[in-house]
């Protein structure tokens, strides 16, 4: 049986999400749980633009190894004014000379129209937290293809 075509990447869009200082809420599955509130932020990209809106958070479960397991649930509204719910999960890597970078999976609740792509799309990201920026988290999205 010959191999099959291994999957291709469609840059989606960059976030820059603003967030407020971590809050602490104790242990829990091997690591100390802090919820980061999520307070705005900008979305540019060729297939998404807009905004992040404030409101949303991330619940984070920081381990003794310096890892961090992610999971964020916020909203988006774009410039056509469609609003898209997220949630994106995965893990983040120690730092290394004081900035982190993960990876993970990006789910959308999107409308039907332009955007409903968007519900069956498989959305893969890369976080990064640098001291450049500390009360920002980037991210890249790419759809797989």
């Amino acid at each position: 049986m010959p191999m099959p075509t291994a999957p291709g990447l469609e840059f989606v869009a960059r976030l820059r999400v603003t967030v407020a200082p971590a809050v602490p809420l104790g242990p829990v599955d091997g690591g100390q749980r802090v919820m980061i509130p999520i307070t705005g932020g900008t979305v540019a990209g060729p297939r998404l633009s807009g905004v992040v809106l404030p409101g949303g958070a991330d619940w984070a479960t920081r381990r003794a190894d310096g890892t961090s397991r992610v999971w964020a649930r916020y909203a988006l509204r774009l410039e056509d004014g469609t609003v898209l719910g997220v949630t994106n999960a995965g893990i983040v890597g120690a730092a290394i000379a004081g900035r982190r970078e993960g990876r993970t999976r990006c789910e959308f609740e999107a409308p039907d129209g332009p955007h409903g792509w968007l519900r069956d799309a498989m959305i893969l990201g890369v976080l990064t937290l640098g001291p450049e920026a500390p009360d920002c988290v980037m991210l890249a999205f790419w759809r797989v293809v």
